[in-house]
């Protein structure tokens, strides 16, 4: 149960997404925007560069992978109930991407 501490930024997205969604706050809508740029960013980094793939392999959690592929899917839903589908497909790739760099760790 240690991981914990180390899913709580992913914990707290999902309850921003969900606020910025159903209580339409400009202010949180900024805030999931940039963050899902910047998630997106990193991951497609991580898709192409070998060098940035090697960064983030070593700050690898203890989480199971599981849990961040439950968690990517509750965003993706949150985002797709909401209408909000562009920022649902960034998490979609983030998603797809984080399940590509899983699979060549193997």
């Amino acid at each position: 149960m240690q991981w914990l501490k180390q899913i709580v930024i992913d914990l707290f997205a999902i309850i921003v997404i969900a606020l910025a969604v159903f209580y339409e706050s400009n202010y949180l809508a900024y805030v999931v925007y940039t963050y899902t740029v910047l998630m997106v960013i990193a991951r497609f980094l991580s898709l192409v560069s070998e060098n940035f793939s090697a960064i983030t392999k070593k700050k690898v959690s203890e989480a199971p992978r599981i849990v961040y592929h439950i968690i990517y899917c509750i965003n993706v839903l949150i985002l797709g109930i909401g209408g909000w589908y562009v920022t649902a497909g960034g998490w979609i790739f983030i998603w797809a991407a984080a399940a590509i760099v899983d699979k060549r760790s193997f």
